[in-house]
């Protein structure tokens, strides 16, 4: 407890204000929550850490082709553990919402988008443009020369558009979860 040094003569008067202030105690669940908070920031940090790397792999090597694999590689191995904190998070702040913290509904849609976009990325696109790129490279050209160069433009757009929304979604929950601190 502290004593309030401003307004002690008010105090006085009113019998109902406060003449000492008595500390926040920490809410029941501080500990669930710090975990929330730690998750989401590695993951919004991995995402961005990954598309630095798809950008940097993209400039250093010349053929864009093998930039490609390459960048594809590393989303897919790195979706196993978007999708694992992503899950976390969204099985914890369901138990903890079902438990009264209702600030944390904020949570539910972005964690559901976020699972969506990385799980259609990584396990339904990718795996169709490796597809495409083995079977221009078996005919003896590359993809942007094969017949399939559009459809593979079409994918490559729309795994980009995904990687977007994963951006923007990872750091969405990161402040909506550092923003349940300070309420």
């Amino acid at each position: 407890m502290k004593l309030i040094q401003t307004l002690c003569c008010s105090a006085l008067i009113n019998p109902f204000y406060p003449m000492v202030e008595v500390p926040s105690a920490p809410t029941q669940y501080s500990l669930p929550l710090r975990l929330l908070r730690l998750l989401a920031g590695l993951m919004a940090g991995g995402i961005i850490a990954q598309v630095l790397s798809c950008l940097i792999v993209y400039l250093l090597i010349e053929d864009s082709q093998a930039a490609g694999m390459m960048a594809h590689l590393l989303m897919q191995h790195l979706a196993y553990y978007f999708l694992g904190c992503t899950f976390t998070i969204l099985s914890l702040s369901n138990a903890l919402i079902k438990r009264d913290l209702c600030n944390l509904k904020a949570v539910r849609l972005p964690s559901l988008i976020l699972i969506l976009s990385v799980a259609g990325a990584s396990f339904l696109l990718i795996p169709r443009m490796d597809y495409l790129r083995e079977t221009a490279l078996q005919d003896g050209m590359p993809v942007m020369l094969s017949p399939f160069a559009n459809y593979f433009a079409i994918l490559n757009s729309i795994t980009s558009l995904l990687l977007c929304t994963q951006i923007f979604t990872s750091i969405l929950i990161a402040w909506r979860l550092c923003d349940t601190q300070s309420s």
